[in-house]
């Protein structure tokens, strides 16, 4: 773990030094995995408890810091920024599940927001600083039916709002994703993927852009290829658009061999406002207007950048596997505990 304050690692390598604001994340595990198999990079990964599982797995990795910082604590941040060439910032709505409220809280997401950008606009001024990718979040397919939107996604969008207003729009790209593959695997009962259903918030004929977590990482890495021609720029990015449909015939197509049938269940509007009343407005805005990545604009910057998308038939049949495997495990516990209960009979 670096002691903040020591010489940097970038120092002795003349590797670029990229801060990865919340590294313990699902976005920040991917850009730092990304950029540490790159070799090009010395990745500080910025998070709250630096003796986390989580952290200590990033530690190991090649050409990776860890160094304690958060996103409600600007001091913090000023000192995790001190050096850096490039930094990654993401921020997140959830604070914690709350009857009536669900867990995401716009006010809170806002607060990081200020913090990341203040602190990013101190670090520029001190002169290292060259570059900020900020992770936002699509925005509309036809901005004519843009409102309502869920304020988790207006939280993002004004804080790309703020980085204009204090002039570091210059020297910033933003990535605005679209849903994550990784959102399907939610846990409510009936609803939870399998080899038999598809869970999904919208209807079934309804276009969904999706992309899998990790390939933030690769179009991290891919941006720093070319920093000077994406500098000042926004790009939705997603990689697939599908139905619901389609969706789950990718998968009935996986399992077919095992004679299993699997089917698209849409989980009832009215159960998801009251669990999650902002992804309830998600689901509508999806269907009203929809996330607006261009896809043919977006595979001629794939090819550009050597970005290859995880499709979602890779992702389900990588998600198959380690269900297998967890699955396997569990037998064999329950089977060896079967065998001890005999033997002490």
């Amino acid at each position: 773990m670096l002691e903040q304050g020591v010489v940097k690692q970038s120092d002795v390598t003349n590797n670029p030094l990229i801060a990865v604001t919340m590294a313990t994340s699902r976005q920040g595990v991917g850009v730092v995995k990304e950029l540490s198999k790159t070799n090009k990079y010395q990745v500080r990964a910025i998070t709250r408890n630096i003796k986390s599982v989580k952290a200590l797995e990033l530690e190991k990795l090649n050409n990776v810091e860890l160094v304690k910082g958060d996103l409600m604590d600007p001091q913090s941040l000023n000192k995790a920024f001190n050096g850096v060439d490039v930094i990654f910032g993401n921020t997140t709505p959830t604070k914690g599940w709350k009857l009536f409220r669900g867990s995401i809280v716009r006010s809170y997401e806002m607060e990081q927001g200020y913090n990341l950008i203040n602190q990013v606009k101190i670090a520029y001024k001190k002169g290292t600083l060259k570059h900020f990718i900020f992770s936002s979040i699509s925005k509309a397919k036809d901005p004519l039916k843009n409102e309502p939107a869920p304020g988790h996604f207006t939280s993002k969008w004004d804080i790309e709002d703020y980085i204009e207003k204090i002039d570091l729009k210059k020297i910033t790209t933003v990535l605005r994703p679209v849903s994550y593959f990784e959102n399907f695997e939610n846990k409510l009962p009936g609803y939870t993927i399998s080899k038999k259903i598809f869970p999904g918030i919208v209807g079934k004929n309804f276009k969904w852009q999706t992309i899998a977590v990790d390939d933030i990482g690769k179009w991290v890495r891919g941006i720093l290829s070319k920093p000077e021609k994406y500098k000042n720029q926004s790009i939705n990015i997603a990689g697939e658009e599908l139905t619901g449909l389609e969706m789950s015939e990718i998968l009935q197509k996986i399992v077919s061999s095992e004679a299993i049938k699997t089917k698209y269940l849409m989980i009832p509007r009215v159960a998801i406002k009251l669990l999650e009343y902002d992804i309830g407005v998600m689901a509508d805005w999806i269907e009203r207007s929809g996330y607006g990545a261009d896809m043919n604009k977006l595979k001629l910057i794939q090819n550009e950048l050597n970005i290859v998308p995880t499709s979602l038939k890779e992702w389900l049949k990588v998600k198959l596997k380690k269900d297998n495997k967890i699955q396997n495990s569990w037998e064999r516990e329950w089977k060896s505990s079967q065998w001890k209960l005999q033997w002490y009979k």
